[in-house]
């Protein structure tokens, strides 16, 4: 009789242990799952292939010839990162300082351009 009693507390003691094991490996498998699914919504660091390289705006000195005008120049350095030509005379004359649109042959004028190198 006592070893019947033993014998039925064992079973029931794999029982109850055979539920927690099965429970905690469901649970270890709800939480890798989610975590797998929740973090596919996250940014990949290194971009998408299809995305336009990263443009950098640097600073060079050049010379002005015979003949030159901010317009001249900001036709030759301007691109599309800017609104408008007027745009870009403005802050040709804000980085050199200018208050007129008058420049002398000779002169040294720092121009603003972007670029997709990383200098």
């Amino acid at each position: 009789m006592e070893n019947s009693r033993l014998h039925v507390a064992r079973k029931r003691q794999r029982q109850v242990f055979m539920k927690k094991l099965i429970l905690g490996f469901a649970g270890c498998a709800l939480v890798l799952a989610l975590s797998v699914i929740l973090s596919n919504g996250f940014v990949d660091a290194h971009g998408n292939s299809t995305e336009s390289p990263v443009r950098h705006k640097y600073y060079k000195s050049i010379e002005i010839a015979s003949g030159d005008t901010l317009w001249d120049i900001a036709k030759e350095y301007m691109n599309e990162d800017y609104d408008s030509i007027y745009a870009y005379i403005d802050e040709l004359k804000y980085i050199n300082g200018l208050t007129s649109d008058g420049i002398q042959e000779g002169q040294y004028l720092t121009v603003a351009y972007y670029d997709t190198a990383f200098r």
